[in-house]
């Protein structure tokens, strides 16, 4: 299970273009597709493994309370991987809903140095909700809750017709055991 969360913390980590990754596995660069974003496409299937929710990564004396509105990120830095807003559920299905942007939308490649920036006041981060428990050890953050919250499912993409092949059987059988945040 620890591998599993491991990998799905790389694929967050590494974020490239959900196309790319597809291309990959479709081209048999790689084997498995981690997303949280399935696309329905001939030759791929994907399974869920887990739900999370993201949730807003704040320094510990933020001003943000429990749950968050989109207005409450008017005046703040929104640090993300980097991929386009359209992308980005914090915008597509929070604040461009809500009728509000960041003052400034600035990216950044790892987790670690987004969790870094937002402990030191520089911004906010929408993050699952399982890495923000596992990864913030010791850094001065909290989570507020976006919203009414906002749900995702973490899927494995393979090509159809593989999942019978040993290796691939048996990581999406681990996978079907995983849960975040489990003790291990």
């Amino acid at each position: 299970m620890a591998e599993l969360r491991r990998a799905c913390a790389t694929a967050r980590r590494n974020q490239t273009d959900r196309f790319g990754g597809i291309a990959a596995l479709l081209g048999h660069e790689i084997d498995l597709l981690i997303t949280p974003d399935p696309l329905d496409l001939p030759g791929i299937s994907y399974r869920p493994v887990f739900d999370y929710e993201l949730v807003l990564a704040v320094p510990e004396r933020h001003p943000i309370g429990a749950v968050a509105i989109p207005l409450d990120l008017a005046g703040e830095v929104l640090i993300t991987y980097p991929v386009e807003p359209a992308r980005l559920d914090i915008f597509t299905r929070f604040l461009v809903p809500g009728n509000c942007l960041p003052r400034r939308h600035r990216t950044v490649e790892t987790t670690d140095m987004i969790l870094q920036l937002v402990a030191a006041g520089r911004g906010v981060s929408a993050v699952p909700d399982w890495l923000l428990r596992e990864e913030r050890a010791g850094l001065p953050i909290r989570a507020a809750r976006i919203g009414k919250g906002l749900p995702k499912v973490i899927h494995l993409g393979i090509r159809r017709g593989e999942e019978g092949i040993d290796y691939i059987a048996g990581f999406l059988d681990l996978a079907a055991q995983a849960q975040p945040g489990a003790a291990e």
